[in-house]
């Protein structure tokens, strides 16, 4: 819907006779409507005719960015804060708390640094009242109240925060004096005014590192905390909480769904995060086995070893699947390929599949926890391949009724031996086949 030509010079000659407080009560009306979305109007056009700049809709993000790097989709761990609350947030300071202030500061009438500290005021006068917090449960939901309980820690030093991160690379590989001494520093001076913000300071210093673990560098630089047993007593406990959160969604990662592919890489990278993590927390932080952190940590690694093993053992059924055997009517081992069976692509796709990930997990299976499952694949995997190699270049040097057959289980075995091995060995493989059937 548009507003046809000669309305517009009506709204136009309309709007410039307004004074400056009508302007705005207009602009702010015309904002709520837009954004409640229930009847379709010329929004955008309304509010450029009020000098609104509508590609600025989106400024409020502004407001925010000092806890851009805890935001997340669907916040999974106690140090992240979901994108969508934020836009709640906004929203409801600006229909219910002050529309006027956030109105002006829409239209290019007030500082960013005057509609955070209003927002920051109504929202703490809101939280300082059991009544008014209730009202707040209502609007944004129990579960969303630490979510909001960080925001409202890290926004009000959101330029001294912003300021001292500008200084720290995006990815941090080691976590050193040279940042810890300045963190420690800084820490201490922003508690002097904010004494609850240590843990989100933290939360914010974790994001910066490439092995997530270090945070613990930092908790005993700045707390001087060197093991869980004070820790878990205090608000610290979060922090070591936000990284087994972060496991629990790498396990999670793990699902493997039955009769489907996996994503090799997805899982292993997964796997890969799960054991740095792990195993660096062990050898940073000293953990009491019978803690809340240890308790956890080690349900988790049990899960772990669990899952692995489980994928281990379906790996060992697809092996089993494309490399036949069948038994010898005596003494009933396996003694020759079954040629008889057909060659099924969605088996031989599947098998690909898991022996892919088979391949990639195998440096992390000693600190998954699934180093003897593991073993025991690639030991029956190897013995496949030299079987199969053994029996059907044997079969191919020989007139058979089944040649067709016989090449085709032969093509399956290439296959397998390029996922495991690569192309060298591939190939030569081939080449013995062709030098087979010459002889």
């Amino acid at each position: 819907m548009s507003i046809p030509a000669s309305k517009t010079r009506q709204l136009q000659a309309l709007f410039s006779t307004l004074s400056e407080q009508h302007r705005q009560m207009l602009v702010m009306t015309v904002m709520a409507e837009k954004a409640d979305g229930e009847i379709k109007l010329p929004y955008d056009e309304l509010l450029i005719m009020l000098g609104v700049d509508v590609e600025q809709d989106a400024r409020w993000e502004d407001i925010f960015t000092v806890a851009q790097p805890l935001f997340a989709e669907n916040a999974m761990r106690c140090d992240q804060i979901e994108r969508g609350l934020l836009e709640v947030v906004w929203d409801f300071y600006l229909r219910d708390l002050d529309p006027v202030k956030a109105s002006l500061w829409l239209s290019g009438n007030l500082e960013l640094s005057e509609i955070r500290a209003a927002i920051i005021a109504a929202y703490m006068q809101m939280m300082g009242s059991k009544k008014r917090e209730r009202k707040l449960i209502k609007r944004f939901g129990e579960d969303k109240q630490y979510q909001l309980n960080i925001l409202m820690s890290l926004l009000p030093r959101s330029e001294e925060l912003e300021d001292f991160f500008a200084g720290w690379p995006q990815n941090i590989k080691t976590l050193d004096e040279e940042h810890l001494d300045p963190l420690r520093e800084f820490n201490e001076h922003l508690i002097v005014e904010s004494p609850e913000i240590t843990p989100h300071l933290l939360f914010l210093v974790a994001a910066h590192l490439e092995h997530p673990f270090q945070v613990f560098r930092a908790v005993e630089k700045v707390t001087g905390h060197s093991n869980d047993r004070v820790m878990i007593k205090t608000e610290l406990k979060v922090v070591g909480d936000a990284l087994l959160d972060q496991n629990d969604i790498w396990l999670d990662a793990f699902n493997w769904e039955r009769n489907k592919k996996c994503d090799p890489e997805a899982y292993v990278q997964a796997l890969k995060g799960f054991v740095d993590l792990t195993s660096g927390w062990l050898s940073e932080f000293d953990v009491d086995p019978d803690g809340a952190w240890g308790k956890r940590l080690s349900s988790q690694r049990s899960r772990c070893g669990k899952s692995w093993d489980e994928h281990m053992g379906r790996v060992k059924k697809c092996i089993e699947q494309v490399f036949p055997r069948k038994r010898g009517s005596v003494t009933g081992r396996q003694t020759m390929s079954d040629i008889r069976k057909d060659v099924i692509e969605q088996e031989i796709a599947m098998a690909e599949n898991a022996i892919s990930l088979l391949v990639a997990a195998q440096p992390f299976a000693a600190q998954g926890g699934f180093q003897s499952s593991k073993d025991k694949v690639v030991q029956l995997l190897e013995s496949r391949l030299q079987q199969q190699s053994d029996d059907l270049l044997a079969l191919l040097a020989k007139e058979h009724d089944d040649y067709n057959q016989i090449s085709a289980h032969f093509a399956v075995l290439v296959r397998m031996m390029r996922v495991y091995s690569g192309d060298q060995d591939a190939n030569v493989l081939a080449r013995r086949s062709v030098a087979a059937m010459a002889a």
